[in-house]
């Protein structure tokens, strides 16, 4: 009769130990997240909130919040920085890069994948292998690349630079999605007279929608926010990028920290936006290529 009564008694001591153990290892995973969170999240509000102090008010608490709001330092941005002409720069040299290394990277994976061609493995690991290549140490040729195909100071030099850095990527999320693909979908397409290049763009190009997704966002993130390729390739000239201008309110001997936010709110803003809106693009096309 004791131990009848002491076992289950036991147990449940057992039990509740275990779920008390379980509840304290929650929270503290919990804790460590919202650590996370606030490190990550304390720059873009540090900047926020610097954007509508003025110069005097950040330095009397460069860290507390301002007395007042005040747009001034937005309103001398798109005065100083000419923010439609930069915007406009900004979105066709990254959509152009985007849609050159995106279709670049489709012919690629392709070839690699389903071709079969010869040395097809070799051309991917060439490919990928620039991943592990810094863009400082190939910006000079490049830079002498540019020029020599008559590009320098344009929008062609860079939707080329950035579609270059962007392929490596791109070729790489592809062909995973593209091999769990089945060889039999397209011996099927071929039986009834498909081409490669209907089998490519009819047939693949709608399946691998969200892995295009999530690269595309990735890749438009990278190339927006990019400061180092359009400052040496377009310079100083009127097709420089939103980015190279926020870069450029930044006096010889003396910085603006509110004004500097203020410039980097406006260039930051359209990519907040894309991020929110396709937040779940990115996840779905992350994990897309594993649940195949």
């Amino acid at each position: 009769m004791t131990m009848a009564m002491t076992n289950p008694a036991v147990r449940r001591r057992r039990r509740q130990r275990a779920f008390r153990v379980a509840a304290v290892g929650r929270w503290a995973v919990t804790a460590a997240l919202v650590m996370v969170a606030v490190a990550a999240l304390y720059p873009l509000l540090f900047t926020v909130v610097n954007s509508f102090k003025s110069r005097a008010g950040y330095a009397q608490n460069p860290l507390g919040l301002p007395d007042g709001i005040s747009f001034d330092n937005y309103v001398e941005t798109f005065i100083r920085m000419n923010v439609p002409r930069l915007l406009l720069n900004s979105v066709v040299t990254t959509l152009g890069g985007l849609l050159l290394s995106t279709i670049a990277a489709l012919f690629i994976a392709y070839a690699v994948t389903k071709l079969r061609i010869r040395f097809g493995n070799l051309l991917f690991l060439f490919v990928i292998s620039m991943l592990v290549i810094p863009s400082q140490v190939i910006i000079y040729p490049l830079y002498e690349t540019i020029l020599n195909l008559g590009f320098g100071n344009s929008y062609s030099g860079l939707i080329l630079a950035y579609a270059a850095f962007g392929l490596p990527m791109s070729t790489y999320l592809l062909v995973a999605y593209f091999r769990a693909i089945p060889d039999e979908l397209i011996e099927a397409a071929r039986l009834d007279g498909a081409g490669e290049l209907r089998i490519l763009f009819q047939i693949l190009l709608p399946v691998s929608t969200p892995a295009i997704a999530a690269m595309s966002i990735l890749n438009f993130v990278w190339m927006w926010n990019d400061l180092l390729l359009p400052l040496v390739i377009m310079g100083g000239s009127d097709n420089t990028t939103l980015m190279v201008g926020v870069a450029l309110l930044s006096g010889q001997y003396d910085v603006s920290i509110p004004l500097v936010s203020a410039g980097l709110i406006v260039a930051l803003l359209p990519v907040i936006i894309i991020y929110f809106l396709f937040q779940r693009q990115i996840l779905n096309g992350a994990i897309s290529g594993a649940v195949k």
